[in-house]
């Protein structure tokens, strides 16, 4: 079945649970309320339609070392156009559904996740789940920047088809996951019996030790160990703090057997300022062995500060550990003039080590090391509708002769979600 097919078929199911939803609460009293859109809930059960468009403008002047190598991008590309519904079914089974088209046309399922709550605290997810990382936990639509930066690409995993296990208290949280690739990944394809797709297991623990009206303090750290199994090996490759590019700047190349990774998280609220951090330190067993070289270690990692001068502040989840939509106070909707949120971020990633540990080294590589800064600017008419625009200022140091990038990227993007 296509992606495309699936996703047909997985919206009639939708539509089909919500008549089933809808003839139940012919016998029941169903009560309504609009919540960026229509839900209807009756004692422990629960229904809601959810989606979000992300229209987004890039432009890229890029300016390679040597001649020739310079060019300039313009585009106007669909970042996200999403359709889908949530609910419960009672107070141990829940549910969420959504999918549609991505990064300028492609289609696949984001969330596709059914949830068993055998009690308040602990929840078993089963389905596409993400697991760690503050900012990869963290919707698209809450994040304080329009894309994750290579920190996203290859410092965590996005969403990954697998079962996960949470306990969640007031204050903290720990998750496993055992999983394996995305939902919308084919099948491995081996002329043997005995083909495996990837493994991977991650755990996280988070720890709010401050939470209060004004200040949060955010802490957490998390683990990952993959193996490719009969997949393509790991490759580290790295985009421009973009959801879009049409040329590679930085990447290692399939290099890696088996990696472990430890990251870190931190954030700061206080008030309308908050600061947040995460660095990832990555061990890879090379494809090769010692006949190719040593095994390298990539590091990745970002840091940014935010400040709301309209007054708003950063809405902290302290039991999930996630930022969630920010509240506006003076939405337009009520005769205001809307949130303004102002940001300034660093990006680093370094894969230098891929091409210091070969044992014979080629005369170019683009296993280099990605600097750049991003200022962010976030205008919220309501809650649920977003302008921001992101400036980016990249540099990429790459081995050889001709083989350095000097970037400048301007994005904006017009957001509703609901």
């Amino acid at each position: 079945m296509s992606i495309k097919t699936s996703l047909v078929a997985g919206s009639a199911l939708a539509v089909a649970l919500a008549i089933g939803l809808g003839s139940a609460a012919q016998a029941q009293d169903m009560s309504y309320k609009w919540s960026g859109a229509p839900q209807f809930s009756n004692d422990d059960t629960s229904f809601k339609f959810r989606g979000r468009i992300l229209f987004d403008f890039v432009s890229q002047d890029v300016e390679r070392a040597g001649p020739g190598g310079d060019f300039e991008t313009r585009n106007a590309r669909g970042r996200q156009a999403f359709l889908g519904v949530e609910g419960k079914l009672n107070n141990y089974f829940a549910y969420k559904l959504e999918g549609g088209a991505v990064n300028g046309g492609s289609w696949g399922w984001d969330d596709a996740v059914l949830e068993y709550k055998p009690s308040e605290q602990v929840s078993i997810l089963v389905g596409n789940v993400k697991v760690a990382g503050l900012e990869n936990l963290t919707s698209t639509r809450f994040t304080t920047f329009m894309d994750r930066g290579p920190y996203g690409d290859f410092g965590v995993d996005s969403y990954l088809l697998g079962a996960v296990g949470k306990y969640i208290g007031y204050n903290y949280s720990l998750s496993l996951g055992v999983q394996g690739a995305s939902l919308n990944s084919t099948d491995v394809a081996n002329a043997s019996a005995d083909s495996k797709e990837r493994l991977t297991v991650t755990a996280r623990g988070h720890y709010a030790l401050v939470n209060t009206d004004t200040d949060k303090l955010h802490l957490a750290v998390s683990y990952r160990y993959r193996n490719r199994g009969d997949e393509s090996a790991f490759s580290y490759t790295g985009r421009t703090n973009t959801a879009y590019s049409n040329a590679t700047f930085y990447t290692t190349g399939a290099i890696g057997n088996r990696d472990k990774t430890l990251a870190v998280e931190g954030a700061w609220v206080h008030g309308p300022l908050s600061v947040q951090a995460e660095y990832s330190s990555i061990d890879v067993t090379r494809v090769g062995g010692a006949n190719i070289g040593g095994d390298p270690k990539i590091k990745v990692g970002y840091a940014f500060v935010s400040f709301w001068p309209t007054g708003e502040m950063r809405n902290y989840d302290a039991a999930a550990g996630e930022f969630k939509r920010p509240k506006i106070l003076n939405p337009v909707t009520a005769g205001g003039f809307g949130g303004v949120e102002l940001a300034l971020r660093y990006d680093l990633a370094d894969a230098t080590d891929a091409y210091k540990t070969l044992r014979t080294k080629p005369a170019t590589s683009q296993a280099g090391e990605y600097t750049g800064w991003t200022a962010g600017l976030n205008y919220y008419p309501t809650s649920y509708v977003r302008l921001q625009a992101n400036y980016t200022d990249g540099k990429v140091d790459n081995y050889g002769s001709n083989m350095d990038f000097d970037l400048k990227q301007f994005q904006l993007r017009a957001q509703l979600d609901f």
